[in-house]
């Protein structure tokens, strides 16, 4: 399971207001900085929550050699951009 980890990102935001990821940075557990593709935008979901407005993409990316399926969540309110989690 991958604890939550704050990103780097390089996205679009459309005339209509939509965000999509593009490409992505972060440090890994051994202070390396990852480099990471988003290849292809699963699902993007709302979450309201009290106190938490974000939007959570489940996307298909590529970092290094490896293609995995990871959650980026992008907080409203903070500007911040996350991997929440693994998908499996």
């Amino acid at each position: 399971m991958l604890q939550q980890v704050n990103l780097e990102m390089l996205a679009v935001c459309g005339t209509d207001g939509s965000l999509r990821p593009l490409r992505f940075r972060f440090e890994d557990e051994d202070h390396q900085t990852r480099l990471g593709k988003v290849l292809e935008i699963l699902s993007c979901t709302e979450i309201r929550y009290v106190n938490t407005e974000a939007y959570n993409f489940v996307c298909r990316v590529r970092i290094g050699e490896r293609e995995q399926l990871l959650d980026v969540r992008y907080s409203i309110r903070t500007h911040k951009w996350c991997l929440q989690r693994r998908c499996w």
